[in-house]
């Protein structure tokens, strides 16, 4: 079925279901117009307005271009190895589903004007297709690129109540009652070891400098042993807790997307993973850590650890261990990417590639410094 024709059966659908989805509109003659449709490399994205002479809503409809069982991806030799299970193809939209389902039932019941939730209307099974309500907030990472130093040359830090937000969200979302289609991973100090060792043996195998990531290991397995419990705090995990996939509205409301809430894994993974979304987004690695000064970045790291932890005391080295696993990670996929063009080698040994992998380099030495001082 053509883009055209699944248009027609969700305006279709839409129309059929809008005095549900809007009670309002019952007793109204109301319209559906597609507003615009994009193709993402793996989902079809629809927007349609609904709406009156006197109201009017906008419904985004979200369907995936491939399901599983079409042509099984070719394995790269310089591949990234997978550190955590993966969520099979043919549950994610399903899961998707229930997951959005659940975070708006939870965080509405909340009640905290602060914390928001996209609303689900439908689901369609057999387009697998997920219908919600459009929000028009801003991303929080639109936001922070908008803070750069190319823009404000002494800085901004205006979002420091957004951040705070973003922590509170997580630590209510870590902690929300979902057992259906939840798995346990990665709950015991050894696994956070043997992800280390794995991603290290990448990065040597691809960048050589075995000294450098064998001390690199070394260091972060020594101090996990000795901070570490053997059972790590667990709690419902997001898996792609980052800027680009959290909201911000007014009185810098925070509304996060995309996950599929199905794995209980160790609470530091967000938040190693964020904070390090934080400090080595695209703009600071390409600039080499120009683009934003370290008081700014680490008066949103504040802000974000307070909205988690409270009055709580924050656990920095737990904390610095998953930031380093996090970052090796980024660093990986960078270099695994850039294996996939043509001519490899050369283009490992372009300028732009090694002050990129300079970067890295120094932000893993910064990290480690920090957790022998600790």
């Amino acid at each position: 079925m053509t883009s055209r024709d699944q248009s027609l059966v969700f305006m279709d659908h839409i129309r059929s279901h809008a005095s549900r989805y809007y009670p309002v509109l019952v007793s109204e003659k109301f319209g559906v117009q597609l507003l615009s449709k994009q193709e993402r490399p793996s989902a079809m994205l629809y927007r349609f307005k609904v709406g009156s002479e006197t109201q009017i809503r906008s419904v985004f409809v979200k369907v995936p271009l491939r399901l599983s069982g079409n042509s099984p991806k070719k394995r790269s030799t310089f591949e990234k190895p997978q550190l955590f299970p993966k969520t099979e193809s043919r549950d994610m939209h399903w899961l998707h589903y229930t997951a959005l389902k659940t975070i708006y039932n939870y965080f509405t019941s909340l009640d905290k004007e602060q914390l928001g939730a996209i609303r689900v209307l439908d689901y369609l099974p057999q387009y697998h297709a997920i219908f919600t309500e459009e929000s028009s907030d801003p991303k929080l990472r639109n936001l922070f690129f908008g803070e750069n130093r190319l823009l404000f040359p002494f800085g901004q830090a205006r979002l420091s109540p957004a951040y705070q937000n973003v922590g509170v969200w997580l630590r209510l979302y870590h902690a929300m009652p979902k057992e259906q289609d939840v798995k346990v991973r990665s709950q015991h100090r050894n696994d956070y070891i043997e992800v280390i060792t794995t991603i290290t043996d990448f990065l040597t195998k691809m960048l050589g400098s075995e000294s450098f990531f064998k001390e690199t290991a070394s260091i972060l397995i020594d101090k996990a042993r000795e901070t570490l419990p053997d059972s790590l705090p667990l709690g419902l995990g997001h898996g792609d807790y980052a800027m680009r996939n959290i909201l911000v509205g007014p009185n810098f409301r925070v509304t996060t997307l995309d996950t599929f809430a199905k794995w209980r894994m160790p609470i530091y993974e967000d938040i190693g993973y964020f904070l390090n979304d934080l400090k080595m987004s695209s703009l600071q690695v390409m600039s080499h850590g120009l683009a934003f000064n370290l008081n700014q970045l680490a008066t949103y790291e504040q802000a974000f650890l307070k909205g988690y932890f409270g009055q709580e005391s924050i656990p920095y080295p737990a904390i610095r261990l998953y930031e380093a696993l996090a970052l090796l990670d980024k660093w990986s996929s960078k270099i695994a990417r850039s294996s996939q063009k043509p001519n490899f080698i050369k283009i490992v040994g372009r300028p732009n590639i090694k002050l990129v992998n300079q970067y890295f380099k120094q932000r893993v030495m910064s990290l480690l410094a920090e957790l022998t001082e600790n």
